[in-house]
């Protein structure tokens, strides 16, 4: 058995969706029964401002603790770039996955990793 580590970073996303922290909270309750994850806390959504030189800009921190890992979602507005961690013991269809969070965000491009975890990991799946 394997944990199964989904990392996508989603540029050029809709500037709305970066910002709502409504939506983000719905993404995490849409994700938990999209994948059949028992949540254990939260999610809690936080919004972040940084100053004009601040390197992690502004927007939305999310995560949610479920029975088999957690789920976070980090949004920079100012550069239209989500980035998404699933940590997940049960294997999901991570395709299924990336076309809902494509179908939110709506990012111009996205980059997707897929790492195999744990004591009986293989190697990474998908770069």
């Amino acid at each position: 058995m394997a944990w199964y580590h989904l990392m996508l970073d989603l540029y050029g996303c809709s500037g709305g969706s970066l910002d709502d922290e409504g939506l983000l909270r719905d993404v995490f309750e849409n994700l938990s029964r999209l994948m059949d994850l028992r949540i254990i806390a939260g999610p809690v959504v936080v919004r972040y401002v940084g100053g004009e030189d601040s390197p992690s800009g502004e927007g939305l921190s999310g995560f949610m603790v479920v029975a088999e890992s957690h789920v976070a979602v980090h949004t920079d507005t100012r550069a239209g770039y989500a980035s998404i961690d699933i940590y997940s013991c049960k294997e999901f269809d991570q395709e299924r996955v990336e076309e809902y969070l494509v179908e939110v965000f709506k990012p111009e491009r996205v980059e997707r990793r897929l790492v195999l975890r744990g004591p009986r990991r293989k190697r990474v799946l998908l770069e």
